[in-house]
């Protein structure tokens, strides 16, 4: 499999070569090739993965937001949990939607509004050679060996308030005030469930705030 653009995001040219490289050392070439993405909230694991679909064209890759299983706001709001907690995502039906795509099976998966904080529509997506699935869930338990390669996006705190104010406020309808409560509250759960998931990925990469990734780990295999 091979690219069908250039690459959109230039400044970071060296992780599409890890990328490559994983496509290139697959072992089974005929189910589709997972790619995972993980990291903290305005990371740029949304980025990275629509960069990657678009480098390897439509007809052949596809990117899956894990946010798209996450259970209603107001219900996660009942029951104290924040979007990092594995309670708040609908895991298991995330993991058989992925395992279809990999058994070459469309699937029909939900999309998940922010603005509303509920799913608002479904979505069919048939199978391609190179799937993409990208969230803070990526590397939980329930997910993490579905990944053919993963990549982890420690971003600096500089980098992730810098994101929530492009993001939250510009996009999904938060206030200032509330997208920098939303950060500190998320913080113990991050440090709780996704920071520890760093040891499973292929790929650590430090993401500065001018969004430049810098490996600060590689698995052997990709070097």
């Amino acid at each position: 499999m091979k690219p069908v653009t250039a690459i959109t995001d230039s400044k970071n040219c060296q992780a599409f070569v890890f990328v490559q490289n994983a496509i290139d050392m697959r072992k089974t070439r005929n189910r589709p090739f997972v790619i995972g993405i993980t990291g903290a909230g305005g990371a740029g694991k949304t980025t990275f993965g629509k960069n990657i679909a678009e480098y390897y064209g439509c007809e052949s890759c596809i990117s899956i937001d894990l946010d798209d299983y996450l259970i209603p706001r107001d219900i996660r709001g009942k029951l104290g949990l924040t979007g990092y907690d594995p309670r708040a995502n609908k895991l298991n039906l995330a993991r058989e939607n992925i395992e279809d795509l990999l058994n070459n099976k469309t699937i029909v998966k939900p999309c998940y509004d922010h603005s509303t904080g509920n799913v608002v529509t479904n979505e069919t997506v048939t199978p391609k050679e190179l799937v993409i699935i990208e969230g803070v869930t990526t590397l939980y338990p329930a997910l993490k060996n579905l990944c053919g390669v993963s990549f982890f996006l420690d971003a600096l705190e500089e980098t992730q308030i810098k994101s929530r104010i492009e993001r939250d406020v510009k996009t999904r309808g938060y206030s200032l005030e509330e997208a920098m409560i939303l950060y500190e509250s998320l913080k113990p759960m991050y440090s709780k469930h996704i920071a520890p998931t760093k040891e499973f990925a292929s790929v650590v990469f430090q993401v500065s705030t001018d969004y430049v990734m810098r490996p600060v780990y590689v698995h052997d295999s990709l070097r």
